[in-house]
């Protein structure tokens, strides 16, 4: 009876996308010991196949944002599914705009409570009791902008045993090699004028100089600071009163930008990557993609990264391709019991692509459990098969081998991998 008066009353505030609906609600989360607000999309036939469980993305809004930022992505989402181009899926929207500085970085902080508990505990929790959310780290996806693409990267590497993959644009936090954040403290210097010395202080300052203090709150906090020069004073800061970098400072921020912490993932965790940024972002971040992506090189980890020449907003092509990127990783929807099967069993069915979308080659990767006869075979969006990439009596173990789709027109195909009786596929788009 409680679980049908809530729904009762979240529907109440409904919202109609392309068939689909969006519902604004809330829930308590323990971490934080408040009530938070979440909205969640669903797709077309939510309501009319109740059998049916359904990956989810889970929608991580940039700084000064909040659980109403998904906004066009879900008319993005709407148009994929109505065009068969992704599966249906649901999205998650959460609220990560606490005070004093309207955004949470997706971690825990002393200064506005335990944020990183609330999103990976309690609301993975609360989505997969309440709706038909799959329980699974095959169903659950990440995209985020700016400081949601930061918590999408971090989140996808701190909790690789939870997210399948992950799309981030504009990400904030990628490094902080000094190198690469002097024209940051250039504009904060500009921002700051007349000086030295400067005080800086949020409410009355620029965004480079509101930035650190976002960081700050959550690399290094101290509610009884020594730093007389900023306001308010709940952080360490990472410059001093002349702009200069204080070292025993940045050493406390620097373990935790995503040039360090991506260390802490490998090929086989399977996380899916797939990463953007425009060369005229707002925010002066596009050199550190750039070093980011050289570091995933370095580490031998897949990916895929799109540079464009926009801002540090979103452009419409991102949208498309991260999505499609993300339903080419995410399993489609289906009957739980698949995934109560899934974890009594260790199913002979493991499979990767990467890059995904593609274009002209990608890697597929798959897992035997034991000695099977198999066929991998990939056929276009009509259901003819195109090419049999291997056929025949395989050996437990990783495998591998390359698709070389560069005599194949655009568009959308499908992986089929045979074992036995077993047959699992994957969509491919060629772009």
């Amino acid at each position: 009876m409680k679980k049908l008066t809530m729904i009762a009353v979240i529907l109440l505030t409904t919202t109609m996308l392309f068939g689909q609906y969006k519902i604004d609600t809330s829930f308590y989360s323990e971490a934080l010991g408040e009530e938070k607000m979440v909205d969640i999309y669903f797709p077309l036939g939510y309501d009319e196949n109740p059998d049916l469980y359904y990956p989810v993305i889970y929608y991580l809004h940039a700084w000064y944002g909040d659980q109403n930022a998904m906004g066009t992505m879900l008319s993005w989402v709407g148009s994929l599914i109505n065009d068969s181009i992704i599966d249906p899926v649901i999205m998650v929207g959460a609220d990560n705009s606490p005070e004093p500085f309207e955004g949470s970085c997706y971690m825990n902080s002393i200064i506005w409570g335990n944020y990183e508990d609330y999103m990976i505990n309690d609301l993975i929790t609360w989505v997969e009791t309440s709706f038909r959310a799959m329980p699974d780290r095959d169903y659950r996806g990440l995209i985020g902008n700016s400081m949601g693409g930061t918590g999408a990267f971090r989140y996808g590497i701190l909790h690789k045993d939870k997210f399948r993959a992950l799309a981030s644009h504009g990400a904030s936090g990628l490094s902080w090699d000094l190198d690469i954040l002097e024209p940051v403290r250039q504009q904060v210097i500009i921002e700051n004028q007349p000086g030295p010395p400067y005080f800086y202080d949020y409410d009355t300052d620029g965004s480079f100089t509101q930035a650190f203090f976002l960081f700050s709150a959550a690399f290094s906090p101290n509610l009884n600071t020594p730093q007389t020069y900023i306001n308010p004073p709940i952080v360490e800061y990472p410059l001093d009163e002349n702009a200069n970098f204080i070292d025993s400072i940045v050493t406390k921020i620097q373990p935790n930008d995503l040039s360090q912490l991506i260390h802490q993932l490998s090929v086989d965790d399977s996380v899916g990557i797939f990463f953007a940024c425009g060369t005229n972002d707002d925010f002066l971040l596009h050199p550190a993609h750039l070093v980011f992506k050289d570091t995933l090189d370095i580490l031998g980890l897949p990916y895929e990264f799109y540079s464009h020449d926009g801002g540090h907003s979103m452009p419409g092509a991102f949208k498309q391709r991260a999505l499609t990127f993300l339903d080419s990783l995410l399993m489609p929807p289906g009957p739980y019991t698949k995934i109560n099967q899934k974890s009594q069993n260790k199913t002979t069915l493991q499979i990767s692509i990467f890059p995904n979308p593609i274009p002209n080659s990608t890697t597929i990767q798959f897992e035997l459990f034991k000695s099977e006869y198999i066929e991998l075979s990939i056929y276009n969006h009509l259901g003819q098969k195109v090419e049999i990439l291997f056929k025949g009596n395989q050996e437990a173990g990783k495998l591998k081998t390359l698709f070389d789709a560069s005599g194949l027109p655009s568009g959308i195909y499908f992986c089929q991998l045979q074992v036995g009786n077993e047959i699992i596929t994957r969509k491919i788009i060629k772009l």
